[in-house]
Parts: structure tokens; C-alpha cells; sequence
């Protein structure tokens, strides 16, 4: 993947000029380039199929995937959004304290107004920020707590939404972000697409007659594996993702974050992960 590090923000490298993305998708050694999603993923059948995207906060996703995002509209794909937080510890002045949540919801709708996705299409969790620790697994729901069919929990959550929405793929940040928000919610979403296909907890609704594929994206931290899928926008959706993350206008430290991401480009990667259960037959031939 040399050639990435080659490219400049001012000259992405996208060889049709009337393409509006490049994708790259590694195969083994092999680099197959596509102007669409659905050449680059092999798959016909994007518009009927629905993509579920995994956010911690409420501006992670349009930092790690505001150009996916807008490629998976364009090709007609249902794009929901599930965020985890409530954003209560997002405030950057005194005076925001009490009222950061409603802040920074207005915000979250304009910015993936912005992006092409409808306030319809966001669904929070509303679990505390900063505060993941009580909420991993499942159990039953003390007074006041956001509970769905009586329980909280983000195994709860995830399998209920997971079963709701029945997306063909799912997207998260990668565990080795440091924030433990990023990390709980990639560890109870994964156990939970095992939940999800399975026949546990019926009352969270009818279970996945097919797991859905995982993509991790990087947000702050790096990958801890070279991802294998590269997306490169032209500069108006380049210009469109930076739009939907200025909307934040409370987080004081964004513009910075811009600044940052404008100077690398219209570039985001993917990482597609797989969940597998344990079979002794991936093994027995390195011991025959």
C-alpha cells in the first residue's frame, strides 16, 4: 500500500476524474480498484440491503467514515445510525454543563443531515459518557435507566437493534482506540452479533438468519491489522464530510480536528473483520 502514502490531499488519486470515490480493496496481493461500492465489494444487491453503523459518540462516525457514509446513500443502501452515549461529558465551558446533551443532539442530526442521512435513520442507546463500565452484558433495569424489554445493558442493546434492523454489515471504531467507550462498544457489539443469530432472549425479537459482516474504522487510534478497503472521495464529498463534523460547534477542540483532516486528504480506511467461531479444523492440518 505504498501508493497511499504518496498521494496529497491536494491530488487525491482518483484516475476517472468523473468518479466521485475511488475504493481499493485488498484480496490477498491483488488491488481491486472500483468507482462503486458494489464492484469493490462484489455485491449487486446493496439497495436492498441495510448498513448499520456503530458510534460510541455521537461525532465519531462522521470522523472515521463521513465519506463511506455518503458512498453507502449514494448506491441507495438503508444507512442507520446507532449511537451509544449520551454525549453528558462532551462539554468544553461551564456554562454547557446542564444542557450539553440537547446541544450536541441538534448538532448530531445537522451533521448527518449533512451527510445525507435523516434524523429518522439515528437511533441513541442513551447510556451514560464516560460510563460504559455498568452497562457491559445484560440485566434487569433499575428505576429511570433506558431499558428495552425490561433489561440495559449494551449486549441488550446491540442484540435488540442488531434484530431490528437486520443489517447485511455492521460498522465500529477499532478496539485499539484508547477511550474505553470505543473499546467496550467494539467488544459487546461482537459478542453480541453471536446473540443476535441465536435464539437467545426472544423477546428482543426474531434471531439473524445470517451474521452480518464487520468493518472496523480507525477514528483516533490506528489499525492493529493493515486494513484491506480504501476509500478516496473527490473534493465535494471530501468538503461535505469536514462540513458535518464543524456542525459540532460545542466541541471547541474540532476545529484543530479539521485542520488535521483536511491537510491528510479525502482518504478513509476500513478494516474487514469476521467473526469465527472456534473449529479444531482451521488447525489439525499444522499438526498432521
Amino acid at each position: 500500500m505504498s501508493d497511499v502514502r504518496t498521494a496529497t490531499a491536494a491530488e487525491p488519486r482518483i484516475r476517472d476524474r468523473k468518479s466521485t470515490f475511488q475504493f481499493t480493496r485488498l484480496i490477498g496481493e491483488r488491488k481491486h480498484r472500483a468507482s462503486s461500492l458494489s464492484e469493490v465489494l462484489d455485491d449487486r444487491d446493496l439497495a436492498q440491503q441495510t448498513w448499520v453503523f456503530v458510534s460510541p459518540h455521537d461525532d465519531d462516525l462522521c470522523i472515521g467514515a463521513g465519506l463511506l457514509m455518503q458512498a453507502a446513500v449514494r448506491e441507495g443502501i438503508d444507512v442507520q445510525v446507532l449511537i451509544v452515549t449520551d454525549g453528558c461529558l462532551g462539554y468544553c465551558r461551564d456554562d454547557q454543563k446542564d444542557g450539553i446533551v440537547e446541544i450536541r443532539r441538534r448538532e448530531t442530526f445537522e451533521s448527518f443531515g449533512v451527510l445525507g442521512i435523516p434524523a429518522r435513520n439515528v437511533t441513541y442507546i442513551n447510556y451514560p459518557d464516560g460510563g460504559l463500565f455498568p452497562y457491559i452484558g445484560r440485566r434487569p433495569a433499575h428505576d429511570g435507566e433506558p431499558a428495552i424489554k425490561g433489561y440495559v445493558g449494551l449486549q441488550n442493546a446491540f442484540t435488540y437493534y442488531l434484530r431490528k434492523f437486520r443489517p447485511t454489515r455492521v460498522f465500529v471504531p477499532t478496539h485499539t482506540d484508547l477511550h474505553p467507550d470505543h473499546r467496550i462498544t467494539h467488544s459487546e457489539l461482537m459478542i453480541s452479533l453471536f446473540h443476535a443469530a441465536g435464539a437467545i432472549w426472544p423477546e428482543l425479537g426474531a434471531p439473524l438468519m445470517d451474521v452480518p459482516s464487520v468493518g472496523e474504522l480507525a477514528v483516533y487510534c490506528d489499525f492493529a491489522q493493515v486494513p484491506n478497503l480504501e476509500i478516496i472521495g473527490d473534493d465535494e464529498v471530501f468538503q461535505t464530510k469536514l462540513r458535518s463534523i464543524e456542525v459540532y460547534h460545542s466541541q471547541v477542540q474540532i476545529a484543530s480536528l479539521v485542520a488535521s483532516l483536511r491537510a491528510a486528504g479525502p482518504y478513509e480506511y476500513v478494516r474487514e473483520s469476521e467473526f469465527r467461531l472456534f473449529s479444531p479444523e482451521h488447525y489439525k492440518q499444522l499438526f498432521a
